[in-house]
């Protein structure tokens, strides 16, 4: 089972995709920038003043940096044969992967790669990875339901068509968290997968899936023995979650500076309402298949930094809020998205570098043998 579920995911097909996907998210955008009045967009960019916009820059790095810890922290638990500058520079591809891929399915898959080519088990890599999924969706789902305490405000000027979206994305956020759980710990549900599996091995069409389905039992085994284990270290548990609401909060918290340097007279108790409006923006669309969810985070977090701004500057900036709102937009996505992916691209790149020396290392020695 564990030799055939390696094969490298970066064939010249998806390559392609890749790309394809990239430019639609870009389309995405300017689509959305273009159903407003970029000029008055424009006049509002122009207002910057670049202190603030620093200091969310600075924000975004903290973000990034502190992103990978989770994932380490976990190695570390279960004591993994792998060097702990690896296993940081994996988790940082996550952020490319995720971003240019439909409903960010791209990031666990290549770094169940990366972790088996540095000689992590799969199924060993899987629980980690697994369980690092479920910290993240408690984290981010945990500040998305923060936003629900501001929720008058964060719709007071929300378009009515909105919140059918917002609904159904909270549903199927708290649905996700829910299936990530199970599949690393119920045993029920285990058994009916297996079934389902058992049972198309009925079917000719199926039958090359008969030899194969113990390893795939053991598989699952072996996955959810690890997560149960890392769940059940809470110490390391309840630091890589404690780094990974670190993280999170760096990343909302940037919406705060970058209002600021909108001129938008920001104390530092509408922090938590940033932090939420942002979480609670992104929560309502995380469900829309477009890389990035592109087109639908540009399109909520517009909505959401409208009421935040007509809230705070009060009723007489009405004219100006649109425009405000969706410069605030244009820069936090610049910095979440496209900036977090470029350094998540330099940290692929640079870890395909290592991996190649090292393959290349081991051949030499393998001659000289």
């Amino acid at each position: 089972m564990e030799n055939n579920t390696h094969k490298n995911p970066l064939n010249k097909k998806k390559i392609i995709l890749f790309i394809v996907y990239s430019f639609i998210a870009v389309c995405l955008l300017f689509a959305v920038l273009s159903m407003n009045d970029i000029s008055a967009i424009n006049e509002q960019l122009k207002t910057v003043d670049f202190k603030y916009i620093w200091l969310a820059i600075i924000s975004m790095l903290g973000f990034i940096l502190t992103f990978p810890l989770s994932l380490c922290i976990l190695t570390r638990a279960r004591k993994c044969d792998i060097k702990m500058t690896t296993t940081y520079s994996i988790a940082m591809t996550e952020h490319f992967f995720n971003g240019i891929t439909p409903l960010s399915t791209g990031g666990q898959p290549f770094q169940a790669y990366s972790f088996h080519k540095a000689r992590v088990k799969v199924s060993e890599s899987t629980g980690l990875l697994l369980t690092n999924l479920l910290i993240y969706m408690i984290v981010t789902s945990a500040f998305a339901l923060m936003g629900l305490f501001y929720f008058d405000i964060l719709c007071a000027h929300m378009d009515s068509w909105w919140i059918p979206i917002v609904i159904i994305g909270y549903a199927l956020d708290i649905l996700v968290l829910t299936v990530t759980f199970s599949l690393g710990a119920s045993k029920k549900l285990r058994a009916i997968l297996m079934r389902f599996i058992y049972f198309l091995c009925k079917f000719r069409l199926f039958k090359k899936l008969e030899s194969k389905a113990d390893g795939i039992k053991a598989y699952f085994e072996q996955v959810q023995d690890a997560f149960h284990d890392l769940t059940k270290k809470k110490g390391s548990f309840a630091l890589a979650l404690i780094s990974k609401i670190i993280a999170y909060a760096f990343y909302y918290a940037s919406s705060y500076f970058i209002l600021l340097s909108l001129h938008i007279p920001m104390e530092p108790s509408h922090m938590m309402l940033t932090i939420s409006g942002t979480a609670f923006a992104i929560t309502a669309v995380g469900f829309i298949p477009t890389p990035g969810a592109s087109g639908g985070v540009e399109g909520s977090m517009g909505q959401i930094f409208r009421s935040i701004v007509i809230f705070i500057a009060g009723s007489a900036i009405i004219p100006t809020a649109t425009a405000i709102a969706n410069g605030v937009m244009l820069i936090w996505r610049l910095l979440s998205y496209y900036f977090v992916m470029l350094v998540s691209l330099v940290f692929y790149i640079g870890l395909e570098i290592y991996f190649s020396k090292k393959a290349k290392k081991a051949d030499i020695t393998t001659d000289e043998k």
